[in-house]
């Protein structure tokens, strides 16, 4: 019986999986190479490229990315995502980015969305040396010469990184005549690629499922509670709840399991790669969901994807329950299977709190408002936007926040683990409040969190509230006591000894590895990452000339009202009617000059002084200059206020 429910669900996943491939509206390929230690402080990307389509969604673009050492700071990435190629005939793009002292690799390739004929070719890469002058630099297969077979392209990979080989169903890899140069150029063909879409854009009252979901599985959890005595005969209720909770949960900590269990993925990649394959075709074929399911990660806990794992799991947790009670009606209890249940739960809740408890303690996740939120009108921001400017204001809330979340560590002792489900449950419950009523879009995995705080507090629920609303005298809250080899019990002492070695090595992982690579993060994204040479906001603070006269129409897009320099090799400048320009940057303090990067590209000459920037740049034959004003951190008032212990008035503004 302890096989069953693996079996089922190993079952339910190998259905019409065989022959499916990783499924979305995108691919890319790539060639890393090393960056020689003499290199300067540029380099360009140049690729002949065209399009072929009639998808209006369809487009291509040249891509390079700079990977920096360990822990000093992210590099140089631009994808041309915001001057995508849709051109149909074969046109030199050129991709443009900086290197410093810490630049290790540069990633390249190219990348195309959706249904199309998608043409590479002429790949060139040129590193400036120490004097500023490009040297080119020898790659593999540059013209896409070597016929390609199989989808191999020799020497490229599929993917966005040295070693992928991220193969979409979507997409056929082959040579083609049409070329730019030479024999051959590399052809990407999509087909059948579908519009992405939402599962609440097809079924708008979904939130009504899933709430419904929750509900049956928090009943479930009551019917529960008493199988968690350690009663010799459970009731009938109690089974049927124990069989359901245990394929749930354990459904769950499998699917989504977030990097809580060191080396998971490491182990179990392909079986969760497989559940990224059948999902969409269970949305397809069974569902008959219209649109594409996009499994891939983008910091979103919440997707299509991420809920048609839940009710795969909840479909696969009734039907199991159902089958495992009929074919297993006159067991007494469970007790085994509870005991390794809530160790799976007890490790996944307090593992996955901790890290969310480091990345505060340390201040990560929520950082200090950055520029562009000191600068946002306040009705501009989403209400999660405003969750995180509130939490990352405060070090001392973070501080707070994180040490209560790390005190879920207490779940992975069993002597201290009802104390560790009452605090895990507080928590818990907060962030998944923040969640649910900030639109933070974690609520799937923290109402989760919830639930497995519940049941594993479930085991003592009576007494605590005989405890808390009554006279009654209450017995100590109970451990459960692991389950002994009985035929074996000599191994016993040694199991317990490897046992304790284990959670000690986990818990090195979890709070020595963990603090360290989250210091290691800070440097390279958070607050003690490098700062560029001219950080701050530079904003426009007279007219603005071109050729020598006042822009006044504010829809143009040369008048710009602010320039933010804020992560290295990036700007950002805003125009007065709020649009948004995002540039690749690389600053000359020398020659007092900086190349801009982007939708346009152009060389600034400026001229800096302690609380001003003045500039002149020429595009497209316009000649552009205006005088700014610098702006830091301490010149806006939510960040210079400062903690007061005495108010006179209240200072509500």
């Amino acid at each position: 019986m302890k096989k069953l429910a693996f079996i089922f669900i190993a079952l339910l996943i190998g259905v019409s999986v065989q022959g499916q491939g990783i499924s979305r509206n995108w691919t890319s390929f790539a060639q890393t190479i090393e960056i020689p230690s003499d290199a300067g402080t540029k380099f360009k990307v140049i690729a002949s490229v065209k399009v072929e389509t009639t998808d209006e969604e369809a487009q291509a673009g040249v891509w390079a990315r700079v990977d920096n050492k360990p822990g000093t700071g992210r590099g140089f990435f631009d994808n041309m995502g915001n001057r995508p190629i849709t051109s149909n005939q074969w046109e030199s793009y050129t991709v443009q980015g900086t290197l410093n002292e810490n630049s290790e690799k540069l990633v390249f390739g190219g990348i195309c969305y959706n249904n199309g004929k998608f043409f590479f070719d002429d790949f060139e890469v040129f590193i400036a040396d120490e004097n500023g002058d490009y040297q080119a630099i020898d790659i593999e297969n540059p013209g896409f010469e070597t016929e390609i077979v199989d989808n191999e392209n020799p020497g490229w990979n599929l993917g966005i990184r040295q070693g992928d080989n991220a193969v979409i169903k979507e997409f056929s890899n082959t040579s083609s005549t049409d070329k730019a140069n030479g024999n051959y150029s590399y052809l990407i063909e999509g087909s059948g690629v579908k519009e992405e879409g939402s599962l609440s854009d097809t079924y708008p009252n979904i939130g009504t499922l899933i709430g419904l979901i929750y509900l049956l599985v928090f009943v479930v959890i009551i019917m529960t509670y008493t199988s968690s005595s350690d009663s010799e005969k459970w009731s009938a209720l109690s089974k049927i709840g124990f069989r359901f909770s245990f394929i749930y949960f354990l459904f769950f900590i499998f699917f989504h399991n977030n990097g809580a269990y060191p080396f998971f993925m490491e182990i179990f990649g392909s079986i969760v790669e497989r559940m990224q394959m059948f999902a969409p075709w269970f949305a397809d074929k069974v569902l008959g969901f219209p649109y594409a399911i996009n499994t891939g990660p983008n910091g979103s806990g919440d997707t299509s994807y991420d809920y048609l794992v839940l009710f795969i799991g909840f479909f696969t947790a009734t039907s199991g329950a159902l089958v495992w009670s009929l074919l297993d009606r006159k067991r007494q209890n469970y007790g085994k299977l509870y005991y390794w249940l809530t160790t799976g739960m007890r490790y996944y809740v307090g593992l996955m709190l901790i890290s969310y408890g480091m990345v505060k303690v340390i201040q990560l996740q929520f950082p200090e408002p950055g520029f562009y939120r000191l600068m946002e009108n306040y009705g501009d921001s989403s209400p999660m936007g405003l969750a995180w400017t509130f939490l990352g204001f405060s070090k001392g809330y973070n501080l707070f926040m994180g040490i209560a979340e790390v005190l879920a560590g207490l779940l992975l002792f069993r002597r201290t683990m009802t104390a560790g489900a009452i605090i895990t449950l507080m928590t818990a419950m907060n962030v998944m409040a923040v969640n649910y009523f900030y639109d933070v879009p974690v609520k799937l995995l923290s109402t989760h969190l919830v639930l497995m705080a519940a049941f594993l507090l479930a085991r003592d629920f009576r007494k605590l509230v005989l405890f808390l609303f009554t006279k009654h005298s209450v017995a100590n809250v109970s451990t459960i006591q692991r389950p002994a080899l009985e035929k074996r019990p000599k191994l016993n002492k040694g199991i317990k000894i490897g046992l304790l070695v284990l959670k000690i090595a986990i818990l090195v992982n979890a709070l020595g590895v963990g603090t360290y690579e989250v210091l290691q993060s800070q440097k390279q994204y958070g607050s003690k990452a490098p700062k560029p040479v001219l950080y701050g906001v530079y904003e426009v603070e007279n007219d603005l000339l071109v050729n020598g006269d006042t822009l006044t129409d504010y829809r143009n897009d040369l008048l710009w009202r602010t320039m933010v320099f804020e992560r290295e090799g990036r700007a950002t400048v805003t125009t007065v009617n709020k649009n948004q320009a995002y540039y690749g940057v690389q600053v000359d303090t020398a020659n007092q000059q900086i190349t801009f990067t982007g939708t346009s590209s152009f060389v600034m000459d400026y001229e800096l002084t302690n609380e001003r920037l003045d500039f002149t740049y020429i595009l497209q034959g316009d000649t552009v200059s205006a005088q700014t004003r610098r702006l830091d951190q301490d010149d806006f008032l939510l960040t210079n206020r400062g903690f007061n212990w005495i108010n006179e008035r209240p200072f509500n503004r």
